[in-house]
């Protein structure tokens, strides 16, 4: 009987595997962006917890108190972001309007002054917070 050697045959043992690759299925399979993800809708439970707990106080409460959702889409910061900085332009208009033309009370004008400044601090120090946060990440 022949020995066979490593190496004899023309084998070589020193690399492993280095890819796999499947040809039968080209869709794209992967997760969307964390900031484009939208949260899930509620807090997952155990099915089998489901099936036997019985509804309390508190669950009655907590789905009485918890508000309805009209867009979900704002739960996701990317869209929170657009949205807000969508709201400032529309006070920093209403209030140029409300000078110009004159339309409303020197109150209502200083509130959306107020409220434009608000914003704008808000949405400089998320700006801020996102610029902190790609500096920790780059290291």
């Amino acid at each position: 009987m022949n020995k066979i050697t490593p190496g004899s045959q023309g084998l070589n043992f020193d690399k492993g595997i280095e890819s796999i690759t499947y040809t039968r299925d080209q869709a794209d399979m992967s997760l969307p962006e964390r900031s484009l993800s939208a949260p899930p809708d509620s807090e997952i439970r155990a099915q089998l917890s489901l099936l036997l707990e019985r509804q309390t106080l508190d669950d009655a409460i907590s789905s009485s108190l918890r508000p309805t959702m009209v867009d979900r889409d704002l739960l996701v910061p990317v869209k929170f972001g657009q949205a807000l900085t969508g709201a400032l332009d529309r006070i920093k208009n209403a209030a140029a309007q409300r000078a110009d033309g004159g339309e409303g009370s020197e109150e209502q004008l200083r509130v959306l002054n107020r409220a434009s400044r608000l914003l704008a601090d808000e949405v400089s120090l998320r700006e801020l917070v996102t610029m902190y946060r790609s500096a920790l990440y780059q290291g």
